[in-house]
């Protein structure tokens, strides 16, 4: 009995709960139910997340959502082609920016190795607000995944989770930031403030919507955008 690990008992930080919080937080979301109700989304975190995909694909210039657990997140038909958008996001106020991926299969895993998958990862400062997106391509992801699958499978990790920092995305794959509800001199500012490392961001590296949909209406499809940015 005495033996036993309390640590526990001493994490986190408690609060009074503040009555105004809860009940102005209650109103909100009575909004958000009346929301899920007159579009059938009954699961909370999964209208969230529905939500949040869909703003960021429409961004982007996806047109299709998936409202599925499995696949990617969104999907544009375009020239005969599908193309396909896998998004994550990550909030504005974490200790790091990355992307996660959570049980990841082999087979998801070799399919970012194929031109037609793209990732994005949308950085949200508070509930509503996208600040910008880190938008790209590269199958050396594919393959990075596929080692950290098998190195999990060889029982050197308790969970099948990988993460790639939004640095690496950048100068290691290739990733584009594209400012949405900020300008890209804000985005600069944020991003050199979080890292030195975007000290070396480019101007082709960092574009804004503008820039971005100029690109769009150019190419009509998204696997020729991030070579002619």
């Amino acid at each position: 009995m005495d033996n036993k690990d309390l640590s526990l008992f001493s994490k986190g930080t408690f609060n009074p709960i503040n009555k105004n919080f809860m009940f102005e937080g209650h109103e909100v979301l009575k909004q958000v139910e009346a929301v899920q109700r007159k579009y059938q989304k009954d699961d909370t975190d999964t209208f969230i997340n529905e939500l949040r995909d869909s703003i960021a694909g429409y961004t982007l210039g996806f047109n299709e959502v998936n409202v599925e657990k499995h696949g990617f997140d969104c999907k544009l038909s375009s020239n005969g082609e599908d193309y396909y958008l896998e998004v994550k996001s990550a909030s504005f106020m974490a200790k790091s920016w990355q992307a996660t991926f959570n049980d990841t299969t082999f087979e998801k895993a070799d399919a970012f190795k194929d031109e037609k998958v793209f990732l994005a990862l949308a950085v949200w400062q508070d509930a509503s607000n996208l600040l910008f997106i880190c938008f790209g391509q590269n199958k050396a992801i594919g393959e990075f995944l596929e080692e950290k699958i098998a190195w999990f499978k060889d029982g050197h990790t308790v969970r099948s989770t990988q993460s790639i920092s939004l640095s690496t995305l950048v100068f290691k794959y290739g990733f584009k930031i594209i400012a949405v509800n900020k300008t890209k001199e804000e985005v600069r500012d944020i991003l050199r403030e979080k890292s030195r490392a975007f000290n070396k961001l480019t101007p082709e590296t960092l574009i804004d919507l503008k820039d971005y949909n100029a690109i769009k209406s150019v190419t009509k499809s998204p696997d020729k955008e991030l070579e002619l940015a």
